[in-house]
């Protein structure tokens, strides 16, 4: 069974003084939806690029998502400047039982932004919010998010067979965070 209660908002910021972790806001919006055009965002995530009427709810539906326990959806920020450089969303897969996505904007990929992220929403999740198993895919072709896994202590679990709508079959690789005991 699914979360159903709200999600609350991190008691501390999720900070590492590099990046950033808050809820998404309407400055966030222009990159987000520059980002959701980036052939290589395209090739790895399987969100349609946002148009006018996802753009116009995107906001609204984030925060029905924490309102709801379903997910925990915020914009990964430079510390120093407040600029959007990717987003991440915890979702709830049970109760206790959670999956993490992000994206880092393509210019400011290969600065090690997404692994600061992962780790930061994982502390979150697996401290406050008492999950009790974190979960990361990545396509089996998507190098980038296999080392950021593997950096972030997710340790590789299996691999599910994914059909694209084209029919082309790809591997994506699961992977599983515990908390240390």
């Amino acid at each position: 069974m699914a979360r159903n209660t709200p999600i609350p908002p991190p008691t501390q910021p999720l900070t590492d003084e590099h990046v950033v972790l808050r809820r998404r806001q309407e400055d966030d919006l222009d990159a987000m939806v520059a980002a959701s055009h980036d052939p290589e965002t395209l090739r790895w995530l399987d969100d349609p690029p946002m148009d006018d009427e996802i753009r116009r709810t995107t906001l609204s539906r984030a925060d029905e998502a924490w309102r709801s326990g379903r997910a925990a959806p915020m914009t990964i920020a430079d510390a120093a400047t407040g600029r959007a450089v990717g987003t991440i969303n915890l979702t709830f897969r049970e109760e206790q039982v959670a999956s993490l996505a992000y994206s880092v904007f393509p210019a400011y990929r290969g600065q090690g932004i997404a692994p600061r992220a992962v780790q930061l929403m994982s502390e979150w999740a697996l401290g406050e919010l008492g999950v009790t198993q974190l979960l990361l895919e990545a396509d089996a072709d998507n190098a980038a998010s296999i080392r950021v896994a593997e950096k972030c202590g997710f340790q590789a679990t299996g691999k599910t067979p994914v059909t694209d709508a084209d029919g082309t079959v790809r591997h994506r690789l699961v992977f599983s965070l515990t908390p240390l005991m």
